[in-house]
């Protein structure tokens, strides 16, 4: 049981240390689902993606995080964290306890998590990798109470320091310092942090990056950190973060269908170029698709008669929503403007950055004559849209610290779970 365990964790590793260079990508999920069926659990713990080509392959984004851990199947796995007291030797703060934290979070922190979802996936022959994603933005939540709802009761006074300057004069500076009621009737000091900093997480790679911080916390807060770290409870009062993941997701790309009157399309066309002095530019020939994209009233009055594919196979001239407008009208353009337009260009002119191309009408004797409709189809794709998932990470499960080593709390079921025992 023991090496089979050990087997998929190493599996897992190479699942979410490797970056995925496939040409592949991530689709939105509003243009398809990701493949196969989960249980509620990895719903809850997981954003799931199709990809583009393969039916076998899902994406995932953690949706909990926590602390890295090093040798997590050892009877004593290693948090990458430290917590100790501090005391300024000067400063507003000088000989005052303060906290001085820093460690490594991880979204795939949860190993018994990504067991869970590389199992239910195996089971239906689906690989799991994780999103590649186009940038990252952690924000760290430094002041944290449950259930503060609206405008919350505050109290805040100015106190006043003494600091001594190294030439032993006195400078009184005075520090705004304000608390919140929480839920228990006490005022809670909202100022958490005196000194932060942290590594952001790369762009243009995936949603599993480690993200190392660093930060000194107020005296306020020593003993309730104190209490925290000896019952290896959660430190969300006063320090967790939130990463946004932007991926870029494919869209479907989708059909429509062309009834062409050649005659009448020639007509419109014509009567678009005399308005234009018969030379348009690019801006006036784009202008001219968007209005065939938005004419109403079959092939006669329009030239063209625009039906679109709907999901259940059906054919209907209802335009998709106005995300793939852009896509329709090139897709349009280019199916068409080569038969009705000459495209002229300068050549051995100066140097510009002007567009200098020219549009005219085009002598298309074989379609002028055609008398029939003529029936074409086009693809369109509005490209990549953005997707934002999101990964909470906290910081528990950890026991010690304040001139103790700190070490992985291996007394509750939940934390062993998260590290795969």
């Amino acid at each position: 049981m023991r090496n089979s365990k050990v087997s998929t964790l190493a599996a897992l590793a190479l699942i979410t240390g490797a970056v995925n260079e496939a040409a592949a990508a991530p689709m939105s999920p509003t243009a398809r689902p990701p493949p196969g069926i989960y249980s509620a659990q990895v719903v809850a713990d997981f954003e799931l993606l199709a990809d583009s080509d393969s039916p076998n392959l899902v994406y995932f984004v953690p949706k909990l995080g926590n602390l890295a851990v090093q040798s997590p199947q050892s009877p004593s796995p290693i948090p990458r964290f430290q917590i100790n007291s501090y005391y300024p030797p000067n400063g507003v703060l000088m000989g005052e306890e303060l906290t001085l934290m820093g460690g490594t979070l991880s979204p795939t922190a949860d190993i018994g998590a990504l067991q869970r979802l590389q199992t239910e996936a195996a089971l239906q022959g689906i690989q799991i990798a994780p999103a590649p994603v186009r940038s990252a933005r952690t924000t760290f939540n430094l002041f944290a109470q449950q259930g503060l709802t609206g405008r919350v009761e505050t109290q805040c006074v100015m106190e006043e320091y003494i600091i001594i300057l190294p030439n032993g004069n006195q400078l009184k500076q005075r520090v705004p310092k304000c608390k919140v009621l929480d839920l228990n009737g006490n005022f809670v000091d909202s100022n958490v942090v005196y000194k932060f900093t942290s590594s952001p997480a790369p762009a243009n790679s995936t949603a599993n990056q480690n993200i190392s911080f660093q930060a000194m916390l107020l005296p306020a807060w020593t003993e309730s950190l104190k209490t925290s770290m000896m019952f290896g409870d959660q430190l969300d009062a006063s320090l967790s973060a939130t990463t946004e993941w932007q991926i870029s997701a494919n869209t479907l790309t989708r059909q429509a269908r062309l009834t062409i009157n050649w005659q009448s399309l020639f007509e419109q066309a014509s009567a678009y170029t005399a308005f234009h002095l018969n030379s348009c530019v690019e801006v006036e020939i784009s202008a001219f698709f968007e209005r065939l994209a938005t004419c109403e009233g079959g092939t006669q009055p329009c030239g063209v008669y625009i039906e679109y594919r709907q999901t259940d196979g059906t054919w209907s001239d209802d335009a998709p929503e106005d995300a793939s407008f852009i896509a329709i009208v090139e897709a349009l353009r280019q199916s068409l403007e080569k038969e009705l337009f000459t495209k002229v260009e300068a050549v051995n002119g100066p140097v510009s950055t002007e567009p200098t191309a020219i549009f005219t009408l085009r002598a298309n004797y074989e379609k002028i004559v055609t008398t029939r409709n003529e029936v074409m189809s086009i693809a369109y794709n509005q490209g990549p849209v953005p997707f934002n998932a999101n990964t909470t990470l906290n910081i528990d499960c950890v026991v010690g610290g304040f001139g103790y080593p700190v070490v992985y709390d291996m007394d509750k079921p939940a934390c062993r779970a998260r590290v795969g025992q």
